[in-house]
């Protein structure tokens, strides 16, 4: 997992599903780097030498240049989609070195307003005592030729790579390169304080290839709190939804068509009052609902697939969604008090106190399947020769914290089932049995919902023998 990981701009999808509407980050876009010719060039001008006076030194250029690495490392994060903020700086024998925050599990990540705060008051601690000449941050913001350096972090606010520094002897300054996005090209406008040469001198400047610009990291841990109940409470920054629609509308479906705009209308319907009940038929179907979730502050569909199958269920940990506003959590523990499972809490938002502190529930546990194929080997990889009853499931290795799992499952029924007003999105819904109990039928089979598109087969038949992977879900039992 690399260090820049958590940074990176999410897709537009997401936000009109499932994060907070306060916190938009800019959709993808495919960019390609043109520098404005009139401010920078990127190639150097022949011309007849004529004699003048020598120029004089621009000191502010001088410091800036020092950092010519990470300024173009900035540049090559966000031609790459990373966003992250970064530093550099100055050790008392001249030498530039880099510093970043690295995430040290992939669910928390620190937030950009966060992170450069904590740089900043390192450095200038570190500064004042000494151990460094200067220091540099940089991070995009909505600078655009102005004073205005606060960090950008919706949609429409990135602006400008702005370079927070202090050189020891004086004041702490700030400067901005600003950039614009045009026809999927990012134009870099040049730092207006500075000539062509010393624009040029920065924005040609050659990184080493295979050199390791980041010799200092700090990792961060996601919170964590043990409460009253006993409950271990973690917190995530960086999942979303997005995997769990793609599950719904089939993942070829989700990647061409606008499914986004279809949620962010019916979400904006539910906020509206419909006396004739008229919205009902664009979030209730036969065997799955879209609930829907609206605060002051956070907006989101969540699809629910209907079942009476009920477990008890012991809760030893949750993990929060801080970018949910703690709304949205993946729940853990032990099921009759046997074996292990966690679950997306579709009722978190109501829920939120009762989760937290009565370890003791009746849950309600579905899924959504990600991906189907038959299953034809009874072997598992290692060779071992396993029954035809065989069942099992385990934790995803592809998506972690997602309550996710990877399944060999028997297919005890299934029926045919459609979503939207004009059942477009057709799918089954399976009765999919997970563990293989002796004396239980139902000791752990579940109704999970799958698209045909995620199918990798056509002909299901009661009894066969499936694989793939299913998001488990749950609510507590009213």
């Amino acid at each position: 997992m690399g260090i820049f990981d958590f940074f990176k701009k999410k897709n537009s999808r997401q936000e009109n599903v499932s994060t907070p509407v306060q916190e938009i980050d800019r959709a993808e876009e495919k960019i390609a780097v043109e520098v404005m010719e009139e401010v920078v060039e990127t190639t150097p001008e022949i011309t007849q030498e004529i004699p003048s006076q020598p120029q004089p030194v621009n000191e502010n250029y001088e410091k800036i240049k020092t950092y010519n690495d990470y300024i173009v490392y900035s540049i090559a994060l966000q031609l790459r989609g990373e966003y992250t903020p970064i530093a550099a700086f100055e050790k008392e024998n001249g030498e530039i070195e880099g510093f970043v925050y690295m995430v040290t599990e992939d669910a928390y990540a620190l937030p950009v307003h966060e992170a450069i705060s904590k740089m900043e008051e390192k450095f200038e601690n570190e500064l004042q005592e000494g151990k460094v000449r200067s220091y540099m941050i940089l991070y995009h913001s909505q600078f655009d030729n102005n004073d205005n350096h606060s960090p950008a972090t919706q949609e429409g606010e990135f602006k400008a790579i702005s370079l927070s520094y202090h050189f020891k002897g004086a004041d702490k300054a700030k400067t901005g390169l600003p950039y614009i996005f045009e026809n999927e090209t990012v134009t870099y406008k040049g730092f207006a304080e500075f000539s062509h040469e010393e624009n040029n001198g920065i924005m040609n400047h050659q990184l080493i290839d295979g050199r390791d610009y980041f010799t200092n990291t700090e990792g961060i841990a996601a919170p964590e709190t043990t409460n009253e109940a006993g409950i271990i409470v973690r917190k995530s920054n960086v999942h979303n939804l997005v995997n769990t629609w793609s599950g719904i509308f089939g993942h070829e479906n989700f990647q061409t068509k606008d499914y986004g705009q279809y949620l962010s209308a019916v979400l904006m319907q539910s906020t509206v009052a419909d006396p004739l009940g008229e919205s009902k038929s664009k979030t209730e179907f036969e065997d799955v609902r879209f609930k829907t979730i609206v605060t002051d502050e956070l907006s989101t569909i969540i699809p629910e697939v209907k079942t009476d199958y009920t477990l008890d269920f012991e809760t030893r940990s949750v993990r929060e969604w801080e970018n949910a506003l703690n709304l949205q959590a993946i729940v853990a523990g032990p099921a009759r008090n046997t074996f292990g499972v966690w679950f997306f809490a579709t009722d978190y938002a109501e829920n939120r106190n009762a989760y937290l502190t009565q370890p003791h529930l009746n849950i309600n546990i579905s899924g959504v399947v990600l991906i189907l194929d038959a299953h034809q080997d009874t072997d598992l990889p290692d060779g071992t020769k396993m029954s035809e009853e065989f069942t099992t499931y385990m934790p995803s290795q592809t998506l972690p914290n997602y309550a996710c799992f990877d399944f060999i499952a028997k297919v005890v029924d299934f029926k045919e089932t459609t979503l939207l007003e004009d059942g477009s999105v057709k799918g089954y819904i399976l009765k999919l049995k997970l563990i293989t109990h002796e004396e239980s039928e139902d000791f752990f089979t579940i109704d999970a919902f799958v698209n045909k598109e995620n199918m990798r087969f056509e002909n299901l038949t009661k009894g066969m023998k499936v694989t793939g992977a299913v998001q488990l879900q749950g609510k507590i039992v009213n």
